[in-house]
């Protein structure tokens, strides 16, 4: 079934990317050759009016192959063919494949919320602080359990939504943060920190550190240190080193300070403790010390279903879909300046794995998994890369100035130099994806 909703997922993606490039061929008057869905030897079709419309073996892509559209093409001369047409014409069906997945994201994400989304109960209630983690931010600005969080930097808050959302894109910055302490009100400087555990900036009173933060291992990284040590999904670790563990958030920042050193560690396994030993490994991209075992954050989190009526989906799916573009360009930001490795990125075996589990979640998270692919599909495609639609619209630009089209021959080195690009890019995450999923030496083993 994995295979399923991932030919779905990738599918519906690519049919309306290409729709967007071949009804604006289409509209120019351009012949369309081929309409294709997948790349390499075509499989099956059916040739309708001028165009073939096929399904081809590598299901990783597609195309809309027009007349005269590749540098130097002999029949660019036609009065039919892509490259006889305007600048602006060439730009729109160019334009237009990324667009209509801009589209879609907007379309289908409304709907996700109409249909209804399960999200923490805790995120419509009140700010109310529950407990405070020792030694955070919050903890030293003096923010007491009790405390209301009435408003952030002037902005007034009324549920835990708002105070996370404003918490997690702010690492490394100040918030002043405005308080209800026993029927008086009080303000406090809060410098916000970063955990690697929730991914973003902390201030040590989110719910979330403690609801469902028990000490309970969800996954292990195929031939990572935990894996190696005999540890297995569902073990809940009692100590690490000798300390007790309180928590999961305990449980990494006891790991992290431990070192590459070998440390016993205690769990408890089907009512039984078993004491195992275990080395870390530090991790270049985390800057810091792990021993590859995973929390699926929503464990043991009470979840409820939140319905919008049609006017307030449309604005929720058009807040989310902003919200989700600000965090893509944020990450491309942080891997241009290698703040981040392409190992954070997701190629085709983990789309597959995660459009699975999203469908068997239901239809409301399928339908938002998407909407988010078809987001970054239509952000990356605009990037300035040659072979993408991003770097053809650069071509077109240097074009409209000059008024006379790049040559052939630099178009040519650029293609093949953006094609050896994302093929190199397209294998360092699909080797990223076996490791973490299956493991190399895993992998190597069940195939030799």
């Amino acid at each position: 079934m994995t295979i399923l909703y991932f030919i779905v997922a990738l599918g519906l993606l690519i049919f309306v990317h290409e729709l967007g490039h071949f009804i604006f061929a289409k509209r120019a008057g351009i012949y369309v050759e081929a309409f294709s869905l997948g790349f390499g030897p075509r499989l099956f079709g059916v040739r309708w009016g001028e165009t073939d419309y096929r399904v081809s073996l590598l299901p990783l892509g597609g195309y809309v192959k027009m007349r005269g559209e590749e540098a130097g093409d002999e029949s660019a001369s036609d009065p039919r063919s892509f490259a006889a047409k305007s600048v602006w014409a060439r730009a729109k069906v160019i334009i237009f494949g990324p667009l209509m997945n801009l589209f879609l994201c907007l379309a289908l994400m409304p709907i996700v919320f109409m249909i209804g989304r399960s999200e923490p109960v805790f995120l419509k209630e009140a700010p109310v602080v529950a407990g405070v983690r020792a030694e955070s931010p919050a903890a030293i600005a003096g923010i007491m359990p009790g405390d209301k969080i009435l408003s952030l930097d002037g902005d007034e808050v009324s549920t835990w939504e708002q105070v996370i959302n404003r918490i997690l894109l702010g690492p490394g910055s100040t918030i002043r943060v405005e308080l209800e302490r026993g029927g008086k009100r009080i303000e406090k400087d809060v410098k916000v920190g970063e955990l690697p555990e929730i991914k973003g900036g902390y201030v040590g009173v989110e719910p979330m550190l403690f609801v469902g933060n028990e000490a309970v291992i969800d996954g292990v990284k195929p031939n990572g240190p935990a894996d190696a040590a005999g540890l297995k999904a569902g073990d809940e670790v009692l100590s690490y080193g000798g300390q007790k563990v309180s928590d999961w958030i305990d449980l990494s920042i006891q790991v992290d300070k431990g070192g590459g050193k070998g440390t016993a560690i205690v769990v408890k396994r089907q009512g039984e403790g078993v004491e195992l030993n275990v080395t870390p490994e530090y991790s270049e991209d985390h800057g810091r010390w792990l021993i590859g075992i995973t929390k699926d954050r929503r464990s043991g989190v009470p979840m409820t279903v939140v319905r919008y009526g049609f006017v307030d989906s449309i604005v929720m799916g058009t807040k989310e879909n902003i919200k989700l573009a600000g965090l893509t360009f944020e990450v491309l930001k942080r891997l241009v300046t290698l703040e981040l490795s392409y190992k954070v990125l997701g190629g085709p075996i983990i789309i597959a794995k995660v459009s699975a589990a999203a469908a068997a979640s239901g239809l409301s998270d399928f339908l938002y998994f998407l909407a988010f692919l078809s987001l970054q599909l239509a952000i990356l495609n605009f990037l300035p890369i040659p072979v993408l639609d991003g770097g053809h619209l650069v071509f077109l630009a240097i074009e409209a100035v000059r008024r006379k089209p790049v040559s052939v021959r630099v178009r040519g080195i650029a293609d093949q130099v953006g094609f050896v690009m994302l093929i190199s890019l397209m294998v360092l995450v699909t080797f990223n994806d076996i490791e973490n999923v299956w493991g190399i030496k895993s992998l190597i083993k069940k195939l030799f």
